[in-house]
């Protein structure tokens, strides 16, 4: 019997300092839960305004994995699509910019953006009268908008561009 207190110390002091799951909190002088490792903050996705102000900086390249996580979850976000051709013609993938203006116009027409910069492409590509037709769209949508202005530059200077070709 003599054993019974030493066994019943060690009982005692394993479960007052040694419990799973606890740790003694000075500030309270109680039993506190350990604090759980915090959770890693959620990254910010990236928005159609962060893909927008990387184009306007010219860093098209950045803004295409943007674009194409937008695309991928709102496949008819028009703006997007522009944005992608504009993106992808930048950075000379024309074949695939084409893809996306023609989507975007597939799904809205008049679609300011994508049919001036459609109209761009054709003058790069030497397809001039695509080009005008595009401007013509634009000129029935909007008049001599910004956009029919631009394009009517663009269309003016040529495919290498200069004015008057």
């Amino acid at each position: 019997m003599r054993h019974r207190p030493v066994l019943s110390f060690a009982i005692l002091t394993a479960l007052t300092f040694g419990a799973a799951g606890t740790a003694w909190s000075d500030s309270t002088r109680e039993f506190a839960p350990k604090p759980e490792a915090a959770p890693a903050p959620a990254a910010k996705a990236a928005t159609y305004d962060d893909a927008e102000h990387r184009v306007a900086a010219g860093n098209y390249r950045d803004a295409i994995p943007i674009l194409t996580a937008i695309v991928k979850a709102e496949p008819n976000n028009t703006d997007a699509l522009n944005l992608m051709g504009f993106s992808l013609r930048k950075t000379g993938q024309t074949d695939l910019a084409l893809q996306y203006y023609n989507r975007a116009l597939s799904l809205q027409p008049k679609h300011l953006g994508a049919n001036e910069y459609l109209g761009e492409l054709y003058v790069e590509l030497g397809q001039v009268d695509k080009a005008k037709e595009r401007l013509a769209i634009l000129r029935g949508a909007c008049g001599n908008c910004r956009q029919a202005a631009d394009l009517a530059d663009f269309i003016a200077k040529g495919p290498g561009g200069k004015s008057g070709s």
